[in-house]
């Protein structure tokens, strides 16, 4: 029987965010009233006018519905936070990744290195082009591990690391339509639109463009056939 580990949340990280959200959206709910009477009283505070209402009102019903909405938030949270999360199976032959309902498979022939970039777990293929990139619960050292105990190709950092260069409009390294997609994914960041910039991200890698962010700047590499 194929062995197999999985990354994700722990029993007990699970168990804390199925019980505390719901029980913090029923405190902050039965004590509402006396939380809009504190806030009104901070300068320039957003919605003053229905916080002077909420504060005014004195029915006990305020505090039970004021649970129950507290309640209904912190259920939502829960499976907002379960879907945010990355959940990796690792076997012998392939990893299931597992983000917001998505199911990526990479096999382990396809891939030529597996590292951490900052926060990010970064997947290369044969060519050296990007196959996934997502952010794991679990710490570098945990993560490195598991991959290293099924015999994957993980590497301690971007094994191309120095073909990476600096991008700047108009590079004239960069086909056009690299380069457009590259000032449109800049100008995301900057708005800080960041579903924007992860599909522009996709598009690229799409295109054979690797891309790597520091400090709000890009560096790019293109996968030539002598990444092969």
């Amino acid at each position: 029987m194929n062995n197999e580990t999985v990354l994700g949340l722990s029993n007990v990280d699970k168990a804390i965010l199925i019980i505390v959200p719901p029980i913090l959206g029923a405190l902050l709910g039965w004590f509402i009233p006396t939380i809009a009477e504190w806030a009104i009283k901070i300068p320039f505070i957003p919605f003053e006018g229905v916080l002077e209402w909420i504060a005014t009102l004195e029915s006990q019903w305020v505090s039970v519905i004021g649970v129950i909405l507290g309640v209904i938030a912190g259920v939502f949270f829960v499976f907002y936070a379960f879907s945010e999360t990355l959940r990796i199976t690792i076997t012998d032959e392939e990893v299931n990744l597992n983000f917001k309902e998505k199911v990526n498979n990479i096999h382990k022939t396809e891939t030529s290195a597996i590292y951490m970039e900052g926060k990010d777990l970064v997947f290369l293929s044969t060519e050296g082009n990007e196959l996934f990139r997502g952010q794991p619960e679990l710490k570098k050292v945990l993560v490195s591990e598991a991959f290293r105990q099924h015999r994957y190709p993980w590497k301690d950092k971007d094994p191309f690391e120095n073909q990476y260069q600096r991008w700047v409009a108009d590079h004239p390294d960069f086909p056009p339509h690299v380069n457009a997609l590259l000032s449109a994914r800049e100008q995301a960041l900057k708005n800080e639109e960041k579903e924007e910039a992860k599909a522009l991200r996709k598009d690229l890698v799409n295109n054979g463009v690797v891309l790597r962010d520091e400090d709000s700047r890009q560096y790019v590499r293109i996968v030539r056939g002598e990444d092969k």
